[in-house]
């Protein structure tokens, strides 16, 4: 009777064992299928979120927001059908930007503007490559357009630069703000003489000289020495400027030049395309190589034409005649 019942008891538990093995591997069949249709559905939607991100780069290369051609070889006549949208984003693509130009470069100068977002505002980007950097307590700046922010000059006087200051804005005399740093209220200009364009006070005027006049001038103090940096910063009068110091050759005294651009809702579309065909004439005639280009955050919307451009940055180029071309 035992031996019986220890039979059916091994049967019975050898049946149960049999079940639930059964069960466990349906359970885990459910479960591997599930699995399976999750990472399909998973699949799915990383293939669509990548049709749909192609798709959307697509649309905005069509139409007013596509660059055409963001290569050095654009050229003018190219440009020439573009939109005011299409000549915003070139400036904002990396052709501009061009970092990789560069091998090492130090913002100097800045100041934070905005506490919220912590945007800083007068930096300027300055390449330290041989032939380009400036080199420590033996280098020359000139400095436009100061209005009693004095960070980068500053900073270009704390790496032993001598640094010549203009801004004829600033109700001040001429005098040394430093040692090192030599203010004049005089402004830069595509001619010599006297202009009328203080806002806060219409009748006084400015004493103006061009680029190549303030340099035949103060030889005076530091002879003919090559300008390691110049910086520009005179609220849109830059495009009055610029060709002069392009067709006055300058430039040949330069390593580095910095300007703030700006473009605004008055600006008409051939202004633009003229402006935007200005500063490749720089690279493209002149040997001046871009490699930073920084918008100012806010500017954005500026220009009603491309509301979703910013319509003021900071541009620096190199003078590629100097680049690699060691100094004893």
């Amino acid at each position: 009777m035992l031996a019986q019942l220890t039979h059916s008891y091994r049967e019975s538990r050898s049946f149960c064992s049999t079940n639930i093995s059964i069960v466990f591997s349906k359970q885990m069949f459910r479960i591997q299928h599930s699995a399976k249709i999750i990472v399909r559905f998973l699949l799915c939607l990383a293939v669509l979120s990548l049709f749909l991100t192609l798709y959307e780069l697509a649309y905005f290369s069509h139409e007013d927001n596509r660059l055409v051609n963001t290569e050095a070889s654009t050229t003018s006549d190219e440009m020439d059908s573009w939109s005011v949208s299409q000549m915003m984003a070139f400036l904002d693509s990396g052709r501009m930007t061009n970092r990789s130009s560069c091998n090492v470069f130090y913002e100097f100068g800045g100041v934070v503007i905005n506490d919220t977002y912590r945007y800083k505002d007068g930096q300027k980007s300055v390449c330290l490559d041989d032939g380009l950097k400036p080199a420590v307590n033996d280098c020359l700046v000139y400095s436009f357009g100061i209005d009693n922010e004095w960070s980068f000059d500053d900073d270009m006087a704390k790496l032993g630069c001598d640094v010549y200051s203009f801004d004829p804005s600033m109700e001040e005399n001429d005098h040394n703000r430093s040692p090192q740093i030599h203010f004049f209220q005089i402004g830069i200009w595509n001619r010599d003489g006297h202009i009328f364009l203080d806002k806060k006070r219409p009748d006084v005027a400015w004493k103006v000289l061009t680029l190549s006049s303030i340099y035949e001038r103060l030889k005076l103090f530091h002879g003919q020495r090559i300008i390691d940096y110049v910086k520009i910063d005179i609220e849109g009068d830059e495009w009055t400027i610029l060709p002069e110091i392009i067709q006055s050759g300058i430039l040949n005294r330069i390593k580095q030049f910095a300007m703030e651009i700006h473009f605004d809702g008055d600006d008409s579309v051939d202004d633009i395309r003229q402006r935007i065909k200005l500063l490749l004439s720089l690279e493209r005639e002149h040997g001046m190589i871009p490699f930073d280009y920084k918008n100012n955050l806010n500017s954005r919307g500026f220009v009603p034409a491309a509301p979703n451009n910013y319509a003021c940055a900071e541009i620096v180029y190199f003078n590629s005649k100097f680049k690699n071309v060691k100094f004893n």
